[in-house]
């Protein structure tokens, strides 16, 4: 039997009216979150006990029949991760929702390529090394039958930051500044240690490759880009060739970004990138600019 138009009304009227917001987490009071609200502040009860959002973060907010709650970040914010690489401090750590870069602790733990940690964004994000790996999750089976598992590829981006830089005499090893060069009688170079080989597998296909370029001077003719065969400061570079491109600042795709990734990936007479010759261009040093030469790598596994 169709219900009439009061029927209707009443079982419409008994339903929970949920309108959904977006705020900006500014901290808690006790057990309870402060959230701006556009121009409003207020206070709101934590919907769960999960990951505590960072200062500033957008998050989700719901009024249920007039009542508010905060249910938490607007993104993805996961709670494991495995270490791809470490530099210095930090370590790139690549999760379900992509690569972060974030300091470790404690320091007398450094985590290791490889590595499962536990990350904490209460604070910004931070991680600390798992005493013990957990299991590997078992892929799904295909639904079609016959016990098929199904290994779909994933798509990783890691940025490798240049572990030294500087520019040497073409003639005799002498590496007189910390600044890459491209000129008529120097050879520069950023070094990336070991790390890219290290991090990406053997068998991982090109997905897009940038470098950071961060420039002290621009002069004369575009600079002559080439990898070059060292993973850090000692003889004079061998390029074998190279490319003239003038490119801007910031994140830039190479000429060739597909040949710079599998040459990087090999190692063997590749291990970083160079400058040979060319105008007379000077980029900034790593004292400079952390991110000079830096290697966004994106690749499929």
């Amino acid at each position: 039997m169709p219900l009439d138009d009061e029927q209707v009304k009443r079982l419409l009227s008994a339903k929970s009216r949920v309108t959904p917001y977006v705020g900006r987490y500014v901290g808690n009071e006790g057990m309870l979150a402060t959230v701006d609200l556009g121009d409003q502040r207020v206070t709101v009860p934590f919907a769960s006990s999960g990951i505590v959002p960072e200062i500033n973060e957008p998050v989700h907010v719901w009024s249920v029949d007039g009542s508010l709650m905060m249910l938490g970040p607007t993104a993805p914010k996961p709670g494991l991760g495995v270490v791809a690489t470490v530099a210095g401090d930090y370590v790139n750590v690549t999760t379900d929702f992509g690569t972060f870069l974030m300091p470790y602790g404690p320091p007398s733990d450094p985590p290791t390529s490889g590595d499962a940690v536990s990350i904490n964004w209460s604070t910004g994000a931070s991680c600390m090394k798992l005493s013990t790996s957990p299991d590997p999750v078992e892929p799904p089976v295909n639904p079609g039958g016959g016990g098929e598992v199904v290994q779909p590829p994933v798509v990783r981006t890691v940025e490798f930051r240049a572990v030294d830089a500087g520019s040497t005499d073409r003639g005799a090893a002498r590496w007189w500044t910390d600044r890459p060069y491209a000129s008529n009688s120097t050879f520069g170079a950023w070094f990336y240690g070991s790390q890219i080989k290290d991090t990406i597998p053997a068998g991982a296909e090109f997905v897009g490759l940038e470098i950071y370029i961060s420039y002290h001077q621009r002069q004369g003719g575009a600079p002559r880009f080439a990898l070059h065969d060292q993973t850090g400061k000692a003889g004079v570079p061998g390029f074998g060739g190279y490319t003239e491109w003038a490119p801007g600042s910031g994140w830039q795709t190479p000429p060739d970004p597909a040949g710079w990734f599998a040459a990087l990936k090999a190692g063997g007479d590749r291990w970083g990138v160079g400058l040979n010759q060319g105008g007379f261009n000077i980029f900034r040093s790593l004292a400079q600019d952390g991110m000079s030469g830096a290697l966004k790598i994106t690749w499929r596994a």
